[in-house]
């Protein structure tokens, strides 16, 4: 056992011995590129490390901020409506549901009119609707108030002569108002319509303009074409084929009429005889 011990240890004695000799042999020079070899190895997958560990980061810090931007978008949508939704119960609760559908639509209106191209080109003057948005939204809150009183009154048993005189007053003065304040609403919505219209023909003038220039284009390019074919002379062959094939055409035809000719007149002329 102790023999084959002795034996496993000499062999590696040997094999040691023989790769420190090998070592020995490789000049140095070899082993200064082995070297810087390596280190270029290393420190090319130590950076590749690096940047990886960089792009990684920065990526998943623009998808944090992608969801970040997108959480905040929908949180101010959400507000937004939320708050839009208020507004239009608060228009409910105080003008009357017919009376807030009107203001909505006269908001409609307002927001075509500064939105379109005759606003912005300052066709329309300086555009600020406050005082008839609160005039309209004044007259419907009192039509509405009115309304409600009125409907208690006229709700109670055995009205008398003031009753009906007061009712018809209110009647009479609610009618007044949403009578104006409609007024108002519809000529938002007439600017509305306006306003459209005068896209439409700034529009048209910019087409007609464009057309304009593509003719005044169309037509100079044709005319020097046109010059340019009347300047020059006229390339007429000296030789044409197409008119020597014509005059052997003609030629043929004048032969075959006197060949038929020579025929029909015979070897004599023509003459009979009995």
């Amino acid at each position: 056992m102790s023999k084959k011990s002795a034996d496993g240890s000499s062999a590696i004695g040997a094999l040691i011995f023989f790769a420190v000799v090998l070592i020995a042999m490789v000049p140095k020079p070899v082993w200064i590129t082995l070297g810087v070899i390596v280190g270029a190895i290393i420190v090319t997958w130590v950076v590749y490390r690096i940047v990886g560990a960089v792009e990684a980061g920065r990526a998943a810090e623009e998808e944090r901020q992608r969801v970040e931007r997108a959480q905040r978008a929908a949180a101010e949508k959400r507000e937004r409506d939320e708050r839009l939704r208020r507004e239009k119960q608060r228009r409910i609760d105080t003008l009357g549901k017919q009376n807030a559908a009107r203001v909505e639509s006269a908001l409609t209106a307002i927001r075509q009119v500064t939105s379109s191209e005759a606003a912005r080109a300052g066709w329309l003057g300086d555009i600020d609707f406050g005082a008839d948005l609160k005039s309209i939204s004044e007259n419907f809150a009192k039509a509405h108030a009115l309304q409600g009183v009125t409907s208690k009154l006229s709700a109670l048993d055995k009205p008398n002569a003031d009753d009906k005189r007061i009712l018809a007053e209110a009647k009479a003065t609610i009618t007044s108002l949403e009578r104006t304040a409609i007024e108002r609403v519809t000529l938002i919505e007439r600017c509305a319509t306006e306003a459209k219209l005068i896209d439409k023909s700034l529009q048209a003038e910019r087409d007609d303009a464009r057309v304009a220039e593509q003719r005044a284009e169309l037509h100079g390019e044709l005319s020097a074409m046109l010059y340019g074919i009347e300047a020059a002379p006229t390339a007429t062959p000296s030789e044409s084929a197409a008119d020597a094939i014509m005059a052997r055409v003609q030629a043929y035809r004048e032969i075959k009429n006197q060949i038929q000719l020579a025929r029909d007149n015979g070897p004599d002329g023509g003459v009979t005889r009995a």
